[in-house]
Order: C-alpha cells, then structure tokens, then sequence
C-alpha cells in the first residue's frame, strides 16, 4: 500500500479546473519527473509572486495572448514595470538592499 505523504500543517487546498487531458498528461509527467504536485505548484507560484525573472517572460507572453486581458491594463502595467526598473538602476538598490535599509532604520528606533 501506497503511504500518503502527510502536508505541513499550514497547508491551504487550491482548486482549478482544468481539461481531463491536461491533468492527465500533468499527473504522468510529473511522476516521471519524480515531482510531487505539492512542490511542483508551490514553487511555480513563489517564483510568480517574486516575479522570478525566469517565469515572467512566460506570464506576460500568457497576459498578452488572453482574451481576458485589456489592452489598456497591459499597457500601464508595462509602463509601471519600466519606471520601477528605472528607479531600481538609478539608485542601484536591489530588494535585499531595500530590506537592509529598513532594518537598519528599525534598529536605530529601538536606541
């Protein structure tokens, strides 16, 4: 008998449907792969929420071919990417920098 592997205790259930080919082909691949679909979609979304620079040419290649996605939506939020990555060079602070700063600025409250 299969043992079933136990999920941290933290552990939230997402659902989707999906096409029964699709989950199908995702259940044979993954098992070949030796992954479980535990891992498998908790990192897919950590590297979607960090906006893993790997993934994300991915998911806007997904945004722009949906029917759901405005034209207008995509457009601003190119915009707002650019003028992030615009700020991110001209002060040359990457996100573990930004974190350092406010750590600092929490130590020095604490004097």
């Amino acid at each position: 008998m299969k043992k079933k592997k136990l999920l941290p205790e933290d552990a939230k259930i997402i659902q989707f449907p999906s096409l029964g080919h699709l989950a199908a082909s995702l259940t044979v691949k993954l098992n070949f792969d030796d992954v479980t679909k535990f891992w498998f979609f908790n990192e897919y979304v950590k590297a979607y929420l960090s906006e893993d620079p790997d993934l994300m040419p991915f998911v806007n290649k997904i945004k722009e071919s949906s029917m759901l996605a405005r034209k207008f939506r995509l457009k601003k939020t190119k915009a707002l990417r650019k003028k992030e990555q615009e700020v991110i060079n001209r002060f040359g602070l990457n996100p573990n920098d930004i974190e350092n700063i406010f750590d600092l600025i929490e130590d020095e409250g604490e004097l």
